[in-house]
């Protein structure tokens, strides 16, 4: 049991990429990239391999970073390692969420958005929570990383950047 509890948001993150591409050539031409909160702008690209699998990308990578921070503190409190789970469940749920929007309808898709922004929210919100007190701690903590583990985080900071920041502003 605890094996699936560990490995449900990997799970759950891979189901995302399932679904997009078990209805990939149904997805119309354009996919949307990014909205504003109320959805009256949007940012949209033509339909690749790209734009389509995108977010569950930048989610893949946001999970890698959660992870190594995960097991790096893991010592340092039961509270911090839940802390850590939490936001590994949210990045999952968010993936997953989102994938299901890009496979909607506009209806169905403005609903999964403020799904997706709820679970956001109250992930944070439980994180910080169930983290609170320890986050300074960690902070110190920090600067014991060895070079692999920065290089990793640095690499996975840049992989965010251009996965999430760069192609909004490329299709804008």
């Amino acid at each position: 049991m605890k094996l699936l509890f560990r490995a449900l948001p990997w799970l759950i993150l891979a189901i995302s990429f399932a679904l997009l591409a078990l209805f990939y050539h149904s997805l119309p031409e354009q996919i949307l990239i990014a909205r504003s909160f109320f959805g009256n702008e949007t940012v949209v690209a033509q339909k690749t391999l790209f734009t389509v699998f995108r977010v569950p990308l930048i989610e893949t990578v946001c999970a890698a970073a959660i992870e190594l921070m995960r097991r790096k503190f893991t010592g340092v409190n039961a509270k911090f390692s839940s802390m850590w789970k939490i936001l590994l469940y949210t990045v999952a749920l968010k993936s997953l969420l989102q994938s299901l929007e890009t496979l909607s309808a506009a209806y169905f898709a403005n609903l999964f958005f403020y799904l997706t922004v709820a679970i956001v929210g109250s992930g944070l919100i439980a994180a910080l929570f169930v983290g609170r007190g320890i986050l300074l701690k960690s902070l110190r903590d920090a600067r014991k990383f060895n070079l692999a583990e920065s290089a990793i985080l640095i690499f996975l900071l840049f992989s965010y950047l251009g996965l999430a920041i760069i192609p909004i502003l490329v299709y804008k």
